[in-house]
């Protein structure tokens, strides 16, 4: 059977059923930050907070590729060792390639929807700090992957694409088609400055428990 376009974006599109479990983590951390704070236009974070652990979801398993439990069986089935470093340090060694602009492309959203999701991360150097560190993360995580390589273009890549996020999230607001958050404190005592966080953590969380491949 020929792989058709179809099948390829229904991959990308398409979640697991066991990540059904975070939407209700999420839903649970949600229904406690509208209780601390009345104020939290409800509707809008609960789409935002969905559509960005939806869209980790599919970055997580489907693209980047994450270390799981399900691989760490599978390469103890093959006698293989758990650590499988191959590093990559030298930057742009094969110059600006499709994969290196592919990988930015890939982070545009995180750099989007986070200043949209809190009043944190409005501020350049939070929504930076972010995705950095979320790309660091995986690329050190994928150490532990069979066939993956910790690409220091990886991070580059990633981060210079959740800066192209942040700077479209800055030009919407100009334009005036986004608003900008109410008080940052008060948004703050909410927790919902570690709510991008929260949902990274549960993405990755899950992404680690999936059992699709096993």
């Amino acid at each position: 059977m020929q792989y058709t376009i179809l099948d390829a974006l229904k991959d990308l599109l398409l979640i697991d059923p066991f990540f059904l479990l975070g939407i209700i983590m999420i839903g649970i951390l949600l229904v406690i930050v509208f209780k601390r704070n009345k104020d939290i236009p409800r509707i809008k974070t609960t789409i935002i907070s969905i559509v960005l652990y939806h869209y980790l979801c599919v970055l997580f398993v489907n693209i980047v590729g994450i270390p799981t439990l399900s691989e760490f069986f599978r390469i103890s089935r093959l006698g293989e060792s758990f650590f499988s470093p191959k590093i990559n340090l030298i930057p742009l060694s094969e110059g600006l390639t499709a994969g290196f602009i592919m990988n930015m492309l890939l982070f545009v959203p995180l750099g989007f929807l986070c200043p949209l999701l809190d009043r944190t991360y409005e501020k350049f150097r939070h929504t930076l700090l972010l995705g950095f560190a979320l790309t660091l993360f995986v690329e050190i995580s994928q150490l532990f992957t069979l066939y993956r390589v910790t690409d220091i273009d990886d991070l580059l890549a990633n981060t210079l694409g959740t800066i192209i996020g942040y700077l479209c999230f800055r030009l919407l607001v100009k334009l005036k088609i986004v608003k900008l958050h109410g008080n940052q404190e008060r948004d703050r005592r909410a927790g919902m400055a570690y709510l991008p966080v929260a949902v990274i953590a549960v993405a990755f969380l899950l992404g680690f428990f999936d059992w699709v491949t096993y």
